[in-house]
């Protein structure tokens, strides 16, 4: 019978496993494992990474990728995470009497159980690989001291523009040891990699998909947009503050604000027109120190 524990927080040393993402490419690939990724800031040039300052874990600096690049409607899309699997870590763990740091705690093995929040068209497959090179097609469940590699594809995009937060939720399989006595350890947590951002957009222009970081203060898109009743207003904030959210009409009157509780990452407001009749609008979303500004059409 496994115990349910609840992971607080890893160190950056001791990170279950980093991603690598890759642009996407217009001829559909094989996952295969990368074997040279070795560091664990070593990441490919096309990857984006992102710091997280927000001191929650045990005072170090995580590295980690948060951000996807942009699909198009009409094109195929594909993009790679190469994982490298430590053979253990530590965590923190509240058993009763405060937290306690369990070091090590060794990783029998991590699986992707699900990504949570994908739209319609989107799909994932993975590879993993051993540590004595044995490669195992279509499995997401990656052993400790091994490699992995989830591809997510979808051969046509279709239309649903939209800005998509994912969560991957892992199965994380361990033991660690309490009075020289080995405790097997199973969880599943869908908090360690949430702030992954997919964005479809109408269609691609430019032939390069944009990396969007949802943990920076900036608009991610309005849809619909026009509208004839209510949008949904997505952007990234770099913190869980309110903002201020402000409507202008195209004189530049003040005809609507608000204030928005917001959180770390990905965020969406619905707004209502109300007894806003047709037209062009601004809207303006301020933290106190950034001010973002859209423009959205009332039919």
């Amino acid at each position: 019978m496994y115990n349910k524990l609840n992971f607080y927080k890893m160190r950056k040393k001791l990170l279950t496993f980093l991603f690598i993402g890759i642009i996407p490419f217009i001829g559909m690939s094989q996952c295969v494992p990368n074997t040279d990724f070795t560091g664990l800031v070593g990441l490919e040039d096309d990857a984006y990474v992102l710091e997280d300052t927000t001191g929650l874990n045990m005072g170090e600096t995580i590295v980690e990728p948060t951000a996807l690049p942009n699909a198009f409607v009409g094109d195929a899309y594909e993009t790679f995470f190469n994982m490298r699997i430590p053979t253990d870590t530590v965590i923190e763990y509240d058993l009763g009497q405060g937290p306690q740091l369990f070091d090590p705690v060794y990783i029998n093995t991590i699986g992707v159980n699900e990504i949570q929040g994908l739209p319609m068209g989107f799909y994932y497959e993975c590879a993993s690989q051993d540590a004595s090179g044995a490669i195992t097609a279509d499995s997401c469940v990656f052993p400790g001291g091994g490699f992995g590699c989830l591809r997510l594809y979808s051969d046509d995009v279709p239309n649903v523009v939209g800005t998509y937060p994912l969560n991957v939720a892992l199965d994380i399989v361990a033991e660690y040891e309490v009075f020289g006595i080995m405790i097997p350890v199973e969880v599943t947590d869908d908090t360690l990699l949430n702030y992954l951002v997919l964005i479809v957009e109408e269609g691609n222009n430019s032939g390069v998909g944009e990396v969007v970081d949802s943990r920076v203060f900036k608009a991610l898109g309005t849809y619909p947009n026009p509208f004839s009743e209510s949008t949904t207003i997505h952007f990234g904030n770099n913190n869980s503050n309110d903002v201020k959210f402000s409507v202008y009409d195209i004189l530049g009157n003040l005809v609507y604000v608000d204030n928005i509780k917001t959180e770390l990452g990905h965020n969406e407001y619905s707004f209502d027109k109300g007894g806003l009749t047709s037209g062009l609008y601004t809207y303006t979303i301020s933290n106190g120190s950034k001010t973002i500004s859209e423009r959205v059409i009332i039919y």
